[in-house]
């Protein structure tokens, strides 16, 4: 279970339908789109990822109050490049809805796989 904390209170970082469709409707390419810019640890798909993945807690979190969080877990370096990949990954590139189109993706090119899961250990 992937968390966040976030006006001093830890929530779980999880997709519901609405998460998807507001993550889906980010950029051009859709879901392949967000799923390459999620393995990289995109620090402002990193944003996006954390406020879909509120979505479910019903507090009506602002985008703005997500990245000042994120912003205030940078400047105190609690927040890293390789934490950030982590969390994208586990939160979109391992849910239930996005990670059979991943397996597809990486099943013919296996050191793609090696690499992503070096990245995530």
């Amino acid at each position: 279970m992937t968390t966040f904390e976030i006006q001093g209170k830890e929530y779980e970082l999880k997709l519901n339908f609405k998460a998807v469709k507001y993550l889906n409707g980010l950029y051009q390419g859709g879901a392949y789109e967000l799923l390459a810019k999620a393995i990289m640890g995109d620090l402002d798909t990193f944003v996006h990822i954390v406020y879909a993945g509120l979505l479910h807690t019903e507090k009506n979190f602002r985008l703005k109050d997500v990245e000042k969080a994120i912003e205030e877990l940078f400047e105190a370096q609690k927040l890293d490049q390789d934490i950030i990949i982590k969390i994208c990954n586990e939160v979109v590139a391992n849910s239930f809805f996005y990670k059979p189109t991943l397996d597809k993706l990486l099943k013919d090119n296996p050191e793609a796989k090696k690499a992503l899961e070096q990245l995530t250990s």
